[in-house]
This record gives C-alpha cells, structure tokens and sequence, in this order.
C-alpha cells in the first residue's frame, strides 16, 4: 500500500462525512415517503458503509504513521489550539471513533491522531455508566436499535399463536437530529494547561456531551419545539402528564410501594433500573430513616435506594419563572407582567410562589418581585427502553469569537444523537411536594 502522508488524512475524512451525508440522505427520503428502501437504494447504502469502513481503516493508518514520524504531534496540535485562540482564529476537532483530527481552519492544515479510549471517558459518570449500558457511537444510516427481547425464545404448542410485541418496529429504527452545545474555557486555562488535547478529550467533550443529553433525557418538557418535533425527548416528558404524589420529603413507603413495585409490575425485568433526582433531594433522603422506629438506616445509603442506584443531575428539575407586584392596601401579591424598562426589586425562589414571596419580610407598595419556582421531581426508569447513540462524527470547534470579551473561548460542539423511550411503562415520575 503506497506511504500516505497527513495531507490526505483532510481527503479521507472530507470522503468519510460525505458518504455519511448521503447515507443520511437515503434515510431521510424513505422516512419522509414512508417506505422501505428501494433495490438501488439499498446497493447504494451498502456500498457508502463499506466504503467507510475501508476509509475508517485508512484514517487509522494516517494517524499512526504520521504519530510515529512525528513523535510531537500531540504538542505541535495543541500549539495550533493555543495559536489560533490567541489570534481569534478558528480550530476545528473531529472525532471519528477512536481518531482525533485537529484542523487549523485558516490554514488549512490537519493533524490526525490517535486518542485511546476516547469513548471510555464519554460515558463516565452518564447515567449509562451507572447501569452498565453501553453509548454506541459513530453510527450510520438506519440504524436499528438492539433489543434483548426479541432474541427471548418461546416454546408454544402446535397452531398457538404467538402474543403480540409490546414494542412496535417503527419504535425500533433511530432518527438521528443534530444538537450542540457551547462550553466556554477561559483563555488562561488554554495557556497553562499541560495536556490540551487530554483535556478536551477527557474532561472538555464528556462535560459538554452529558450536559446536553442530561438535559434532553431527564427534562419534564422538551428541551425546545425543535427537540420536541425531532423526537428527542426524555422519558418523563410524557411521566410528567401524571406523576406520582410524593410528600415534600418522600417517603420510603412512597418510594418503594408506589414508584418501584409499580413500575415492576408492567412487566420488566428491571435489570438495569437507576433512580434520577437533584444533589439536593439525594442530600435530604441521605439524612431521612426508612423507619424512625427501630435501627437508624437512611433511605439513601451507599449511593444506593430500595436497592437500586441513584444518579443526580438538575435536569429533572422544573424551573418556572415569574414575577409578582405588591399593593400594599390589601396587602397581597398579584401576577405581573414585566413592562419596558421595568426592573424587579426583588429576586426570591422557592418550591411554590407563597413560600417564596414569604422570604419578602416587609414588602414595599408596589414593588415587584422576581419568584423562581423549583419543583423537585425524583423519576425511576429502566433505561434499556431508552436506548441512545451518537452517530457519525463528533464536531469541535474552538471558536474565539464568541466569548472573547471575556477573555474566554468557546468549544462547540456539534453532534448527531438519537434516542427512544421503547416501553413508557419502564418509567415513572415522582412530584415533591412543596412544604407546607
């Protein structure tokens, strides 16, 4: 095979998200007509994805031959970071799999590496990772999610009739949608960082990635119409159109009884069943007994609760916004809507709007007040039935620009994700009460 150099790496990669374009292309158009794909189609789907395979290959031996002539080319990549930020220029980084490809953006250079376990750090401390569920990445076309069930064998006798799946085959297919996401990273920690590029592997891209899927996952309404009409949404999207009373510190019964054993009682195995709720509400249960009688034990425990684990991200957290005005005459609060110029006087939050207005001791007439509203939810779920996956390549850009007034710069990133909730009954969501 002829020696290839790091100038063709660009080509490869430019040929590689090409033949994903059109994949993408043949998938979008049969789901728009609603049909399989024709004969052609299929040849040309099955030639695209061999032929990437065969680049992904040649990708691979670019970075390692270029590696082992230029033993530097991690620094001389993290020179090109620091450079480009310093003159307001941009640098594009590309995952695709195990590779990293570091582009100079107005030069037109390329620098491909090879980043080992990349995808080891993408999913640490995700929810996945706590239920021991793999993040398939660098996926293509339509991809069909794996389901454990339909390799369940059924003995029947002769003429029976087999039951009918609970899970419909259109569910089954991924629709990936693009989303993004901006971390910004001050200028000084791009200069004094030993270790860019692990950096941004390690801490930068999974910090942006759970971010942003924690916020699609675990949120009580879609992110945006967009997500919405993209299907990107969570599970307890639709949990929160009826969720489960709790007290406003929950009890074990409640935990236990009404979310668990109901959830359990739909059918699922709940192998790989994982709580989701705020630092904060894991903090209180932390301190709350199972049972004031008795030996003291907490509900949470070892990171444990009713025997299954808890992960915590304030994305399951609602946050309502609104403002209130003051008359002093009848000394009560009503809803206002915040005029031009208008700029409230006070900024309270609270689990209901009455107990943050509370906070307000001695009220002025008609001052107006800024009342965040958190409503604490706990949800359960066996996240099997949400399967998940990014596809193609994942996009960094260092991007300057944005946030150069304050002497930060932006990483973008950019990404294509899908994700399904397969079997709604695997999902359950708990309301906390505000206090009394």
């Amino acid at each position: 095979m002829p020696k290839m150099n790091k100038a063709n790496a660009r080509d490869l990669y430019n040929k590689y998200q090409e033949n994903c374009d059109c994949i993408s292309q043949i998938a979008d158009l049969c789901e728009k007509e609603q049909r399989e794909r024709t004969d052609a189609e299929t040849a040309e789907f099955n030639k695209l994805v061999q032929e990437n395979q065969l680049l992904h290959m040649r990708m691979q031996v670019v970075a390692a031959d270029h590696l082992r002539e230029n033993p530097n080319a991690r620094k001389d990549a993290e020179k090109i970071i620091r450079e480009n930020a310093s003159r307001g220029q941009k640098t594009e980084i590309t995952f695709v799999r195990e590779i990293m490809l570091v582009t100079d953006v107005t030069a037109g250079g390329i620098i491909p590496l090879n980043i080992e376990d990349i995808l080891k750090p993408l999913t640490e401390g995700f929810i996945l990772d706590k239920v021991g569920l793999p993040m398939p990445t660098g996926l293509a076309g339509d991809y069909i999610w794996p389901m454990y069930e339909m390799a369940e064998a059924t003995v029947l006798g002769e003429g029976a009739q087999l039951a009918d799946s609970k899970i419909p085959f259109s569910k089954l297919t991924a629709n990936p949608a693009r989303i993004g996401i901006a971390i910004p990273v001050s200028n000084q920690s791009i200069n004094q960082t030993d270790g860019l590029l692990e950096t941004i592997v390690r801490e930068i891209m999974p910090m942006a990635i759970r971010q942003l899927l924690n916020k699609i996952l675990f949120s009580t309404k879609a992110v945006n119409t967009a997500a919405q009409t993209a299907g990107l949404v969570g599970p307890f999207v639709k949990a929160a159109e009826n969720p489960v009373a709790l007290a406003s510190t929950p009890t074990f019964k409640q935990l236990n009884k009404d979310m668990k054993a109901k959830v359990l009682e739909s059918g699922i195995d709940g192998e790989h069943l994982c709580w989701v709720m705020t630092k904060s509400q894991k903090a209180i249960l932390e301190g709350e007994p199972i049972n004031a009688r008795g030996i003291y034990m907490p509900i949470i425990q070892n990171g444990m609760m009713c025997g299954l684990p808890v992960y915590t991200t304030n994305a399951v957290r609602k946050v309502e916004k609104s403002y209130q005005k003051y008359t002093k005459s009848t000394t009560s609060w009503a809803v206002h809507t915040l005029g031009e110029g208008e700029t409230p006087d006070y900024q309270v939050s609270g689990d209901s709007i009455d107990n943050a207005l509370a906070t307000i001791t001695t009220p002025g007439d008609g001052k107006i007040a800024e009342v965040t509203v958190i409503t604490e939810y706990i949800g359960l779920g066996d996240w099997r039935y949400q399967p998940m996956g990014l596809f193609g390549a994942l996009r960094f850009v260092v991007d300057p620009y944005s946030k150069a007034r304050q002497d930060a710069v932006d990483f973008v990133l950019n990404a294509d994700y899908a994700t399904k909730t397969l079997r709604p009954e695997g999902f359950i969501l708990g309301k906390v009460a505000p206090t009394a």
